[in-house]
């Protein structure tokens, strides 16, 4: 059985499913985006060279190749977390759920996930951090309040009808039976990030940090994890400690997320990214230079990354087929 990773295109958001071959299945952040943000059709028309008028009525193609507009063609590319879980993974309760940190475009949705729609759910990572909001804050707000409060129930354990989650808050280090039989090591946060993130009321830095491996191969994601966790890895691990073959690009691919030091360690072939190529902050160029092939969701689609014992990897994308790949260990 192969290991499969699932990296959702589901607008400026994250939403990860991982297939464990020991039946396992993970689920890291979730968005529901099910529309274009004014500043993707800005950033996309920008891309493209459009106005977002053109982007938003101009066909692309010509003549008999004219199809519907760019902005129905990148809105079909979106994903409804729910209903890629129910066409993939129905009927599987969520074995471990991870809030990489508390921000909302990593939360969109989780009151529909587990509270409509009622999924299962055994074990939820949590961070210790301590920023909070009241329902007034969304007033004005693209997000939902519900999801909050969920979240907030989630944290103090509580599941739909007086069902209980158990709730952990884990740290660097940190290691039990059934997350080491998935081969998951947490590389970030540590109780003294936590904290300082906490005075300096940062939410990106307290992200979880994991590595992933199977069949000699290893992923690292990162969450929106920025300078200081980065600085906290590179300074923590030796030469070689950090290294992956994949890397899931830190804050959706942006400038802020990446970090030199750290790529170099990690030395990544490949590179995702959940949404990735905003113009004005994109470090796709910078993730290049490290010699690692860089892959957007917006661009691609969903793409699934399919790990296999003997070492070799798929990379396939709904949008583009197979899309890369890496070979066979010897």
């Amino acid at each position: 059985m192969p290991l499969k990773i699932h990296f959702l295109n589901v607008g400026h958001g994250d939403c990860t499913f991982i297939d464990f071959p020991s039946g396992h299945l993970m689920m890291i952040d979730i968005n529901n985006s099910k529309s274009l943000t004014d500043q993707d059709e800005q950033d996309l028309a920008m891309e493209k060279g459009l106005s977002v008028a053109q982007f938003k009525s101009a066909a692309y193609g010509t003549g008999t190749f004219a199809k519907r507009s760019w902005e129905d063609y990148y809105k079909g590319l979106l994903v409804d977390p729910v209903d890629y879980y129910n066409e993939h993974f129905s009927g599987r309760g969520i074995f471990r759920y991870v809030q990489t940190h508390p921000d909302l475009d990593h939360m969109s949705g989780i009151y529909r996930f587990f509270w409509q729609e009622k999924v299962g759910l055994t074990n939820f990572w949590d961070t210790a951090h301590e920023k909070t909001f009241e329902e007034v804050d969304f007033e004005s707000s693209p997000f939902d309040y519900l999801d909050w409060a969920v979240y907030t129930l989630l944290r103090e354990g509580t599941l739909p009808d007086s069902e209980t989650v158990k709730t952990l808050n884990n740290y660097r280090g940190d290691s039990r039976n059934h997350w080491d039989i998935d081969n998951i090591e947490i590389l970030s946060p540590t109780p003294d990030l936590i904290k300082s993130c906490n005075a300096q009321e940062k939410s990106n830095d307290v992200s979880y940090v994991l590595r992933i491996s199977f069949g000699g191969r290893s992923i690292i994601l990162p969450g929106d994890a920025e300078n200081e966790a980065w600085n906290s890895m590179v300074d923590h691990y030796g030469p070689g400690e950090l290294d992956c073959d994949i890397l899931k690009a830190s804050h959706h691919g942006r400038k802020s997320g990446y970090h030199e030091a750290a790529v170099t360690e990690m030395d990544p072939e490949y590179v995702i990214c959940s949404v990735g190529k905003k113009p004005a902050t994109d470090a796709s160029a910078e993730y290049a230079k490290h010699g690692a092939q860089v892959f957007s969701t917006r661009y691609n689609g969903t793409i699934v990354a399919t790990m296999w014992e003997d070492g070799e990897v798929w990379f396939d994308s709904t949008e583009k087929g197979r899309i890369g790949s890496l070979p066979v260990i010897a």
